[in-house]
């Protein structure tokens, strides 16, 4: 049987998807990136605070920047999409804005979801290991295994 997380941390996290939804529609490319940086960190914020776990706000940047892997290949992929849908006809173009938002909201499900988790299991910021990130991020489930090595 599946556990049950806390409706209240549960509550934070849907709180800060639709947030991050509405960020994502900023039309400004790389601004949608670092306000999306800074909603992600107030989510581990405000979960902590729930957790009564303490917060830094240096260890919970890198442990979103492990996370992510990085920050530039977002802004890159930002300004990339946004030069796309300008030249999409207006139907595509709405479609796309949808889409953008809609994985704004599912990565900080993952976010949320891989700090209740965390933080339900005793941990604290300081003692996530990123290493184990395939263990815990909600997703992990929908990737496909890893294919074996060619023995010789």
């Amino acid at each position: 049987m599946k556990k049950q997380h806390d409706p209240a941390a549960l509550t934070i996290v849907y709180r800060y998807m639709a947030v991050s939804a509405g960020a994502a529609l900023i039309p400004f490319a790389g601004a949608d990136v670092a306000v999306l940086a800074g909603i992600h960190i107030a989510l581990i914020k405000r979960l902590c605070e729930h957790y009564k776990v303490d917060f830094s706000e240096h260890a919970a940047r890198n442990i979103l920047i492990a996370v992510v892997a990085s920050v530039v290949p977002g802004t890159f992929g930002s300004i990339a999409s946004r030069k796309v849908l300008h030249i999409l006809p207006p139907p595509v173009r709405l479609l796309g804005w949808g889409v953008m938002s809609a994985s704004s909201a599912v990565f900080s499900y993952g976010i949320g979801m891989l700090f209740i988790h965390h933080f339900e299991s005793g941990g604290t910021l300081f003692s996530f290991d990123t290493s184990r990130l395939h263990e815990w991020w909600p997703f992990h489930r929908a990737l496909p295994p890893p294919s074996p090595e060619p023995t010789a």
